[in-house]
């Protein structure tokens, strides 16, 4: 299978949020939180204004802070407000709509749904970054990207994967040049990713010639633009432009910024990624050994069974049974009656899924029938 995240990063970032190394990265998110300060007020104390074109948010103290444009979707979420229809709008009409907005909420179901966490930034000027629920659980980038330092201190082996470089000034497959370099860390003033590999081992496994190369992905916005997610997997070459090829034992942990979003959590979740990086090789190829090993029923029926009763997402009966079949038309992948069978089978037939959702939602399962299993 292949994996499109780094890619659609690489392809869609611009210049200035790309980093060549980890702890550039890490810079940036540590000096965006530096400047930055929290709010929890009442929504309806806000009010924006109109200033020479722009909408400014208006607290009680009455200090104007400009608006991002993804703070201003937020906004305008909360107020019940259309944002792509009062973005086409001058901004003295904007601003009265999400004004009326704002002060005529529906009767919320909870107090707490009356209040909003405000982030700030202040860097020459009061900048809102975020809007969000008082029940948002914020996982900070720079908490993200240290704990990537800490590792490629202790283990320098993980490095950023080379790819082509863009020229200054554009993004996709427009200005490429011919220069390849350290590419995989990215951040902005909402979110950061970071894709990391150890090419120095080779994981043996039966059917690839040179063995599999470990990689994983990480990325996490601390203003609600998506969740915390840990993505490791088995991989068999990155090109140029940062597909990741032959993709094996694709594996997916995700926090959501609420509720679940704890510090324990998110220490739970950074300990499984330290234990994915400081494993051996020949832990994974003994975990292999063990998936090519363990049946899961004396017949197909039994497998489907077995599998149907861990009550995994997306695996319907349907789906096993063609990746059963997929499974005893490769030889290389052992018995399809075992969980490596199985895995594999599965992964065979997220290619000949069409979208793209669907794949990851089905590759995701394919690793949650191993972590259930084992």
């Amino acid at each position: 299978m292949e994996l499109f995240k780094a890619h659609q990063q690489w392809s869609n970032r611009p210049v200035d949020e790309t980093f060549e190394s980890v702890k550039a990265m890490h810079e940036a998110c540590a000096g965006y939180r530096q400047i930055s300060g929290q709010k929890v007020v009442a929504i309806d104390s806000l009010r924006v204004e109109n200033s020479e074109g722009e909408i400014h948010l208006i607290g009680k103290a009455g200090v104007p802070a400009k608006l991002t444009h993804w703070s201003f979707g937020q906004l305008c979420t909360r107020a019940g407000a259309p944002a792509g229809y009062l973005r086409q709008l001058p901004a003295t009409l904007a601003a009265q709509n999400l004004n009326h907005g704002l002060a005529n909420l529906d009767e919320p179901a909870e107090d707490d749904d009356r209040k909003v966490s405000l982030l700030f930034h202040q860097n020459g000027s009061l900048v809102l970054r975020a809007a969000t629920s008082e029940k948002y659980s914020r996982i900070w980038n720079s908490d993200v990207t240290q704990r990537l330092v800490e590792l490629q201190e202790r283990q320098p082996e993980w490095t950023l994967p080379l790819a082509y470089v863009r020229e200054p000034g554009t993004k996709g497959f427009d200005g490429l040049t011919n220069k390849m370099a350290p590419r995989g860390a990215y951040a902005s003033d909402h979110d950061m990713f970071c894709f990391l590999v150890d090419e120095t081992k080779r994981v043996a496994v039966e059917g690839s010639t040179d063995g599999l190369r470990r990689g994983f992905f990480v990325w996490n916005s601390e203003v609600g633009a998506a969740s915390f997610g840990i993505m490791s997997f088995l991989y068999d070459m990155v090109c140029g432009n940062h597909i990741v090829w032959g993709a094996k034992q694709v594996s997916e942990l995700r926090i959501r910024h609420i509720g679940d979003a704890s510090p324990k959590a998110f220490r739970e979740l950074t300990v499984e990624l330290r234990k994915y990086a400081d494993s051996s090789v020949s832990e994974i190829e003994a975990q292999i050994q063990t998936a090519r090993g363990t049946l899961l029923g004396a017949t197909k029926e039994d497998v489907l069974d077995a599998i149907l009763g861990k009550r995994i997402p997306e695996l319907s009966r349907k789906r096993l049974d063609a990746a059963y079949d997929a499974a005893e038309q490769s030889p290389r992948y052992g018995s399809p009656r075992s969980v490596w069978g199985m895995v594999n089978g599965l992964t065979e037939i997220s290619q000949k899924t069409p979208h793209a959702d669907e794949r990851n939602k089905l590759d995701r399962a394919a690793g949650k029938l191993m972590e259930v299993v084992f």
